[in-house]
């Protein structure tokens, strides 16, 4: 890493994603010595991802008890909401180095890490001693398994497995990756008693004229980036080929609903938009 972050071409040496992960941050601004995770305030931890993943780390308790690895679940923004760690040595060597509830390990605050490297990526990610752009976190290998919601196919969080360098194993990827499933069933579980309410709620307000029912063409005082969002919502809920309903979080305290439903007559799905707030 000395090398590339002074000028020297880093060449075959280091894997791809992690050069490219170290060009973002030195381009960010961010040092090894001063990267640091940002303690994030007022957190939600009543939201439907820690509701849906609680169960599963209680299952999984077991799986790192004893063991100097840690389990953590991450928001969709790299912020931790839970941890499991297995002895109590390790936990102080991660309070040490904020990998704890509240802190942010997203890439443009503490820079490359399996959970932050994850998000960006898409995909499992690994990450390994002075991979890491911390100088703090060179002693720890971590792998990380981003999280899915099951409707929309979006990532809605991350599963980050941690450990020291000389105790990583394959078993690290491969308890990510069961935690993450095991999560994105209960992401399914908790979407099918709520989508049930949010179709109950749907139809009810178009009953009494309270939303805006649109089609596509017409004229919308939307900005890019929520356009894109209902758009993306809209082609997962229509490739899925069935009746559904979601919720899409818009900019200005906005909710956008949306009911797919077969189209009566002919072959395909009709996607009806719904906005309350704002």
């Amino acid at each position: 890493m000395e090398r590339f972050l002074d000028g020297e071409l880093a060449g075959d040496e280091v894997r791809a994603p992690i050069l490219n992960s170290w060009q973002r941050c030195q381009a960010a601004g961010l040092t090894p010595d001063t990267a640091r995770p940002r303690l994030s305030n007022d957190l939600d931890f009543d939201c439907e991802l820690v509701r849906a993943a609680r169960p599963v780390f209680e299952r999984l308790r077991t799986a790192v008890a004893d063991t100097p690895a840690g389990m953590f679940l991450g928001d969709e923004t790299g912020v931790m909401f839970l941890r499991n760690v297995g002895d109590k040595a390790q936990s102080r060597v991660l309070d040490a180095v904020g990998a704890a509830p509240g802190f942010s390990y997203a890439e443009p605050d503490i820079g490359t890490t399996a959970l932050g490297s994850a998000l960006v990526e898409r995909r499992t990610c690994r990450v390994a001693g002075n991979e890491h752009f911390s100088a703090n976190l060179h002693g720890l290998t971590a792998v990380a398994t981003p999280i899915r919601n099951p409707l929309s196919g979006r990532v809605a969080g991350v599963i980050s497995i941690t450990c020291p360098n000389d105790r990583a194993s394959e078993e690290m990827a491969v308890l990510a990756h069961q935690s993450a499933t095991g999560v994105e069933q209960r992401l399914l579980e908790l979407s099918s008693e709520h989508e049930r309410a949010l179709m109950e709620e749907f139809l009810r307000a178009k009953s009494f004229g309270t939303g805006i029912a649109i089609a596509s063409s017409a004229p919308l005082a939307l900005c890019r980036r929520d356009r894109l969002a209902l758009e993306d919502a809209a082609v997962r809920l229509v490739t899925q080929g069935r009746g559904a309903v979601v919720e899409v979080t818009l900019s200005e305290g906005r909710i956008a609903t949306l009911l797919a439903q077969p189209m009566s007559g002919s072959t395909g799905i009709a996607v009806e938009v719904w906005f309350t707030g704002g």
